[in-house]
């Protein structure tokens, strides 16, 4: 990540929310939302989806990472507080460029984190092409693969989502 906190500072000021919705159109939220729905009939995850514009000045001055962020988003978002500890965030920091997964520690159990890079790589090679939906289709595609290999759901459960599977746009 950019070292020189105004070079990143601007680029944080170049992500404003507004700007950044723009790649991101609702009905293709919405679509990849249905999607998340889908995905979690073949594992027993829950995968939500947070794709952040820019931080508040402040944070970029005091050096905050994505990593932790994310971590924020986490625990805020109570992706740690399901029933089988089965959790995954999807994380963009938008003005950064970079992609953070995190995973609950019932997955971290099984998932090697060499495959959570991977997903990663796989997302920001979309966004560096501009292809932003496809970045997050993708790896929404990705992580479920992971989790039906890893955490496969061995009977159907009418049980509803733990977690809401809307994509988070801040």
């Amino acid at each position: 990540m950019e070292q020189n906190r105004f070079k990143r500072l601007w680029r944080h000021w170049q992500c404003p929310r507004w700007k950044v919705e723009k790649f991101f159109p609702t009905a293709d939220l919405q679509r990849i939302s249905q999607k998340i729905g889908a995905s979690e009939q073949h594992h027993t995850g829950q995968i939500r989806f947070v794709v952040e514009s820019r931080y508040p000045s402040g944070a970029v001055l005091g050096n905050v990472h994505p990593h932790t962020r994310a971590l924020q988003w986490f625990g805020e978002l109570g992706i740690w507080d399901t029933e089988l500890n089965c959790g995954v965030l999807v994380y963009v920091s938008f003005a950064d460029r970079m992609v953070e997964i995190i995973s609950d520690r019932g997955i971290n159990r099984q998932v090697p984190p060499g495959k959570w890079q991977e997903i990663c790589d796989l997302i920001r090679e979309e966004f560096r092409m501009e292809r932003y939906v496809s970045g997050l289709e993708q790896g929404l595609s990705a992580v479920d693969k992971l989790l039906t290999q890893y955490y496969p759901r061995h009977v159907r459960m009418d049980a509803g989502d733990d977690l809401s599977n809307d994509v988070i746009v801040a």
